[in-house]
């Protein structure tokens, strides 16, 4: 076979303005800072028409998802529909499909942040369904897989998660996505945990501390350190847990990952909770829920609130506790966060009601949380 036979001839691509790298994500920025309202028609079809600027927006979409993951989800919807539209100006060979695909995943990892698990599901099915139809899609099949790995962890599905990790893992390093199969083991380590595995937990989050990969990324590696110094403070090495979380500070800071510095906040707290230091540990507390409220992370301020609650009975300061606890019952029987007739609820209700709060009730509901986020 003629080497020229290898070759795919693909159509030149078509856009109405060539703009470099720089421009296309000074458009899309552009674009995504306007108002839904206040873009007209031209102002879509210049930009979404622009492959380069189309797919520059993508970037700013995932490079912004934890800090606003509701706008992510509704623009990210939108350039689905618009991209799905078949008089939509989408390139000339699998660009439509592609863009299709990586609207989804975007909407879906958004979706499962916001604790909407169903509609994370329903995106990464269409972002699969457009990825298969792209002329290498198994890099981007293995980046669904691993989100549908992360479902199963958002459900609480510890055992299965585990059992298909594994091949996920060998994928990602037949491909040799690195930090993929970095992020894959960081979610092995936390599924360890909840399982009771507490040394294999430690031990591989020790191992991915040092792995170059994840140094490389302050994001990843600033969640690992705060999760090290997690299990130091649960084991009540406090002094070396504090040290960790010093070191974990500032590489949390440059990985300008938001949720990494609400768990930060969170670990802490905790430390001083296992310290027996109740009024440090609510300080911590109300700054990581504020920092939930500000990002629309509504499962985990709601999580804050049970948890600020029990420690405010911690320190005898009842009443407070009550108004954490019905500013977070609206939430979790709106948005269907416990199974229907979870008796811990009714029973946590009737306490309040009776200005009598059940701590039993309020930690068997706080930890049934916590172990689905």
């Amino acid at each position: 076979m003629p080497e020229t036979a290898r070759v795919l001839q693909f159509p030149a691509r078509q856009t109405s303005t060539a703009v470099s790298p720089a421009e296309a994500l000074e458009m899309a920025r552009e674009y995504l800072s306007t108002a839904e309202e206040d873009r007209s028609e031209n102002v879509k079809e210049k930009n979404l028409s622009n492959c380069d600027v189309l797919l520059a927006i993508c970037k700013v979409l995932r490079d912004g998802m934890e800090s606003s993951p509701a706008v992510t989800v509704t623009e990210a919807s939108f350039l689905y529909r618009w991209a799905a539209n078949p008089e939509s100006a989408v390139g000339v060979f699998d660009e439509r499909e592609y863009v299709l695909g990586e609207a989804a995943l975007i909407a879906a990892k958004g979706s499962r942040l916001l604790g909407k698990l169903g509609d994370a599901e329903r995106w990464l099915d269409r972002s699969d369904a457009a990825f298969r139809h792209i002329v290498n899609p198994a890099p981007s099949l293995a980046g669904i897989a691993f989100e549908r790995l992360a479902l199963r962890f958002a459900a609480g599905r510890y055992e299965e998660t585990l059992e298909l990790l594994p091949s996920l893992k060998s994928s990602f390093k037949k491909l040799g996505m690195g930090i993929e199969n970095a992020k894959a083991q960081f979610l092995e380590a936390i599924a360890l945990r909840f399982v009771g595995r507490e040394e294999e937990h430690f031990t591989l989050l020790r191992d991915l501390e040092q792995a170059s990969e994840v140094r490389a990324c302050p994001s990843l590696h600033g969640q690992v350190l705060v999760h090290i110094g997690h299990h130091e403070a649960a084991s009540g090495d406090f002094e070396t847990a504090a040290r960790t979380y010093e070191k974990a500070l500032p590489i949390v800071m440059r990985g300008n990952r938001p949720v990494a510095l609400c768990e930060l906040k969170w670990a802490i707290g905790d430390a001083y909770r296992s310290q027996g230091s109740p009024r440090r540990a609510l300080e911590s507390y109300r700054a990581a829920k504020s920092d939930y409220q500000q990002l629309g992370f509504r499962a985990f301020v709601t999580q804050m609130s049970l948890l600020i609650a029990e420690t405010l009975l911690a320190l005898g300061r009842d009443r407070e506790a009550e108004w954490e606890i019905l500013s977070a019952l609206p939430a979790i029987e709106e948005e269907k966060m416990v199974p229907e007739g979870f008796a811990a609820v009714a029973l946590l209700r009737e306490s309040v009601r009776r200005r009598k709060t059940d701590p039993n009730a309020l930690r068997e509901l706080r930890e049934h949380l916590q172990a689905k986020s």
